[in-house]
């Protein structure tokens, strides 16, 4: 039997994120899950690609907005969910336009003072709709900021099998998955078409194409080579590095840890 061993919420695109034991999913996919992204001047999105100390901030929802906290100092900055008075901007996520409302130059400067890099955050309203790919979805699937799809699978045992591969633990925090399932063979996720979670069930639409953001050491974000040589030896379909699976949900409600998850196709 399969069940969900992990689930987690990136509040901002990026920020570490919050393991969760039970995740709300609506419309949107994982309720609350990257609405807020960091761009620059040009309004272009940024990701530890560029900015691999990302990695050591982490984003969680507060009644009244996001927290974020430094996990080297403990220094932390409490953010307002920015209401339709805040300045709105043209921002990109790889080819698409959106509209994002500027959360303030307290915040920019103090994530600034820690990356480095003139920068702003941003949030994306309710009334946003930013379409899925319709190579892969339907007409009306909606996602946030995340790259391309609402929900992100990985399995544990695949994680473990590469591990034992490296020889050493590879963190799943890496990979940056919402949903976390253990059991069965290692990748197995592989074949799936059709996922029910709970109550809810998942249309498996797409491998999760890989950078190099699997390779930034959590604790660090220094970049280890030997991790993405891992995952291109044992993880390339041919013409790209690819490891997880991309979600689309055909329902709403919650998914909870210890959900048992059934194939359906």
């Amino acid at each position: 039997m399969m069940v969900v061993s992990g689930l987690w919420r990136y509040p901002v695109k990026s920020l570490v994120g919050a393991a969760c034991e039970t995740l709300q999913v609506n419309d949107w996919g994982p309720a609350g899950d990257r609405r807020w992204m960091l761009v620059d001047d040009s309004g272009r999105f940024l990701s530890q690609r560029q900015l691999p100390m990302m990695c050591r901030l982490q984003a969680r929802e507060t009644p009244s907005g996001i927290a974020i906290v430094d996990l080297d100092s403990a220094a932390s900055i409490e953010v307002a969910t920015p209401g339709s008075a805040a300045p709105a901007r043209s921002v990109v996520v790889w080819g698409d336009d959106c509209r994002g409302l500027d959360a303030g130059d307290a915040v920019a400067q103090w994530l600034a003072a820690r990356l480095g890099r003139v920068l702003r955050l941003c949030y994306m309203p309710d009334e946003e709709h930013r379409q899925v790919d319709l190579n892969y979805a339907q007409p009306g699937d909606r996602v946030s900021f995340a790259d391309g799809f609402p929900f992100l699978l990985c399995h544990q045992r695949s994680v473990d099998w590469l591990s034992e591969k490296l020889g050493r633990t590879l963190e799943m925090s890496r990979f940056r998955p919402n949903l976390v399932v253990d059991g069965g063979e290692a990748f197995a996720e592989r074949q799936w078409r059709r996922l029910a979670v709970g109550n809810i069930e998942f249309d498996v639409v797409k491998p999760c194409s890989r950078c190099v953001i699997p390779s930034i050491a959590p604790h660090s974000g220094e970049r280890e080579t030997e991790v993405f040589a891992l995952l291109r030896e044992h993880c390339s379909d041919g013409a790209e590095v690819v490891f997880g699976q991309n979600l689309i949900q055909r329902g709403t409600g919650s998914i909870a840890l210890g959900d048992v998850v059934r194939p359906l196709a």
